[in-house]
């Protein structure tokens, strides 16, 4: 699951960070690969939360985001492409939350500037800047030198 993580977060990234509204034709392939990501997904974190006890916050956390994926899954087709657009957008969010939500409760970290497992012993931080979602900031660590290379571009 790395790897397709890996992969999928950097097409939902690259979705999110549009500026230009996308061609239809393109939206609906981002759509489709979104929508089977999450079929993928949705079960795997279930398995993983349903594993832990009720009462751990990590795995309540992450079911209420599938329950929230699952709703904008169900949106019906928003008019006109701008609209569309905000609506994959709010999929391709889906798709970046369980797959960190798959990553956390797995106990795999990622860092969200190159995509790339943290693995033990590394040093890293948690991430302070990029892209602000409808609530906020996108939640992480990054290794230091990506860190660092980030800053000076």
């Amino acid at each position: 699951m790395a790897l397709a993580s890996v992969t999928v977060r950097a097409a939902a990234g690259w979705f999110l960070d549009q500026k230009a509204l996308p061609r239809h034709g393109t939206m609906r392939a981002f759509e489709d690969g979104f929508r089977r990501t999450l079929e993928g997904l949705i079960p795997r974190v279930e398995d993983l939360a349903g594993a832990m006890a009720a009462d751990e916050v990590p795995a309540r956390v992450a079911l209420a985001a599938l329950a929230e994926a699952r709703r904008r899954l169900a949106e019906p087709e928003a008019p006109g492409l701008r609209g569309e657009f905000e609506r994959v957008k709010k999929i391709a969010e889906s798709v970046l939350a369980a797959c960190d939500h798959h990553d956390a409760l797995t106990g795999l970290r990622t860092c969200l500037l190159c995509d790339k497992p943290i693995q033990p012993g590394e040093d890293w931080e948690p991430f302070q800047g990029g892209r602000v979602l409808a609530e906020g900031s996108r939640p992480g660590r990054v290794h230091l030198l990506c860190a660092a290379r980030d800053r000076q571009v």
